[in-house]
């Protein structure tokens, strides 16, 4: 499973971190990396120790919320 694919159905179509377990058993940490994005960076820093997994964390976050915004940019020149 991808990150855009767990992105587009959690953020996009709705679908619930318990249900995206269920759907995906195989993808477990995937789908928590995906809810993490939901929370702030600040907050991010204070509760995950691990630098590598911080640091992963933040560039998905970064990425998505960029591509949303190129996305919104374009959809409005249309």
């Amino acid at each position: 499973m991808t990150y855009r694919k767990l992105i587009d159905l959690k953020f996009k179509k709705g679908i619930s971190t318990y249900e995206l377990v269920k759907k995906f058993p195989r993808s477990i940490q995937q789908v928590s990396e995906v809810a993490l994005l939901e929370v702030p960076e600040t907050t991010l820093r204070e509760i995950i120790h691990e630098e590598k997994a911080l640091m992963k964390l933040i560039r998905l976050k970064r990425r998505f919320w960029r591509e949303e915004k190129r996305l919104a940019v374009k959809s409005e020149n249309w």
